[in-house]
């Protein structure tokens, strides 16, 4: 349902001969989504942070705890296809405020489990809410947003997610080590009822609006063309034309790399400070917050940068995320060799940073690329990479090697989970820097011919309009 009076406008023209500002086309929308993105992270970073008291409150190995990062990112990622799809045929704020309202009742019902087998079903539900995230939020952005400022849009958008861990990390932090884990879930889950309720507030925006508004303000048939298409495609006729973009496609695996690194190996790195380097719970969760700002920071200024050299082209931006994966490589493995708790801590930071930094020139590229009629399901296929390739795999992995090196090379826990660490990054990152490198040679073209293959389907409606009076 929509509430009568929403908090948001269309988009208003910006003034003429100045720079786009995102304020020129209302900032309610980004605010609105970017608490909810904040609020989402804030129970994944709760669960980094709690994950040894769990493990020891249930006795489970290093694999079995890593399960419980599985339950919530894989459902989140096979739920969020789908849910693409819906946003591409209904009313997206509808979607995403049931989400929220899903995903909170979930987290209160995790603090109650009473078991492991309980704990893990009720993250797992808490993923069916969270699967709505991606595809609603992105899709809405770029509707909301012109490509001008729209590097912006999708990055601070983005910055939510560290910003979100960094409260998780130090609040949760505080809260599980004061009064329980089983407390810190529902701190997390609260906000994200309130929030998606309010959500409801939003306007729906017509697909490619932000694109077109201007033009539909001048030509009637324009604005015809921002209604809903009436042949609206099916589930897999629209992934079908996703995967067949080449940039597209590869920057979808891109993004499960950097899933695996920046949010599934980022789970250990409480377990690890704790183990490695005797660090307490709230200790440990300062170090994650750490983390955590860094890549905010990053991904906070990643947005206006993106913007600012976007005249360069889209391969400029492509290429600058291909350095990124570069540098995150190269200081997460040096990071997992040092001995030293600040050294290694200072290691993982400025690989966060600049990573981040590069992040939203991809996702602006992701944005351009995309059909609009079916951005929501692009956006779904590039999140269900981060989350069941890259983020709900890796806590898995690392744990079991964690556990073969325990029981093969009789390592103490904190050295087997340091390696486990820096094998599995060094590996994955390596191939998501080759297939970064590859997006961005392709990447320009595909955004031009995604463009002329929008402007075609306009002048064919519009001919169409115009014989039929």
């Amino acid at each position: 349902m929509a509430a009568s009076s929403p908090v948001t406008t269309s988009p208003a023209d910006p003034p003429t001969g100045t720079r786009p500002r995102l304020r020129d086309f209302g900032l309610a929308p980004l605010v609105i989504l970017f608490i909810l993105n904040a609020v989402d992270e804030l129970d994944r970073a709760v669960l980094a942070v709690a994950m040894e008291d769990i493990r020891r409150d249930f006795d489970l190995a290093d694999w079995a705890v890593g399960l419980l990062p599985l339950a919530v990112v894989f459902i989140t990622g096979v739920i969020s296809l789908p849910a693409g799809n819906w946003a591409d045929r209904w009313r997206r704020v509808s979607i995403l405020s049931g989400g929220a309202v899903i995903w909170g009742g979930a987290g209160l019902l995790a603090a109650a489990s009473q078991n492991f087998v309980q704990l893990f079903l009720t993250r797992a539900l808490l993923g069916f809410g969270q699967g709505t995230i991606v595809p609603t939020h992105a899709s809405l952005l770029s509707d909301y947003y012109p490509v001008s400022v729209r590097g912006r849009a999708l990055g601070y958008h983005r910055s939510a997610n560290p910003l979100g861990q960094v409260l998780g990390a130090i609040i949760g932090g505080a809260i599980v080590a004061a009064v329980g884990w089983r407390w810190g879930f529902a701190a997390a889950a609260l906000p994200g009822l309130l929030l998606g309720i309010y959500a409801l507030r939003l306007r729906e925006p017509r697909r490619g609006e932000a694109d077109l508004v201007v033009a539909a303000k001048q030509d009637p048939l324009f604005a015809a063309f921002l209604q809903d298409p009436p042949d609206k495609l099916g589930f897999r006729q629209s992934l079908g034309k996703i995967f067949r973009i080449r940039s597209l496609r590869l920057l979808i695996f891109t993004n499960a790399a950097f899933g695996f690194s920046l949010f599934g190996v980022v789970f250990w790195i409480p377990a690890l400070f704790e183990r490695e380097f005797g660090f307490s719970t709230t200790a440990a969760g300062g170090a994650l917050a750490a983390l955590a700002l860094a890549a905010f920071v990053g991904t906070w200024y990643g947005g206006p940068f993106a913007d600012r050299n976007v005249a360069r082209g889209f391969r400029y931006l492509g290429r600058v995320g291909v350095v990124a994966t570069i540098i995150l490589t190269i200081t997460w493995s040096i990071a997992f060799l040092m001995p030293n708790a600040a050294l290694c801590l200072l290691f993982l930071c400025l690989g966060a940073l600049v990573a981040s930094l590069g992040t939203p020139g991809l996702i602006s590229i992701v944005a351009a690329v995309s059909p609009p009629r079916i951005r929501s399901q692009a956006f779904s296929a590039f999140g269900l990479a981060l989350a069941v390739f890259g983020a709900a795999a890796a806590p898995l992995i690392v744990g079991a090697i964690s556990e073969l090196l325990q029981a093969s090379a009789g390592m103490a826990e904190g050295e087997a989970l340091r390696w486990a660490m820096l094998s599995a990054t060094t590996a994955v990152m390596a191939l998501g820097t080759w297939l970064a490198y590859q997006a961005s040679r392709t990447c320009a073209e595909d955004a031009q011919r995604t463009m002329a293959d929008f402007l075609a389907d306009y002048q064919r409606r519009a001919a169409e309009a115009a014989g039929g009076r």
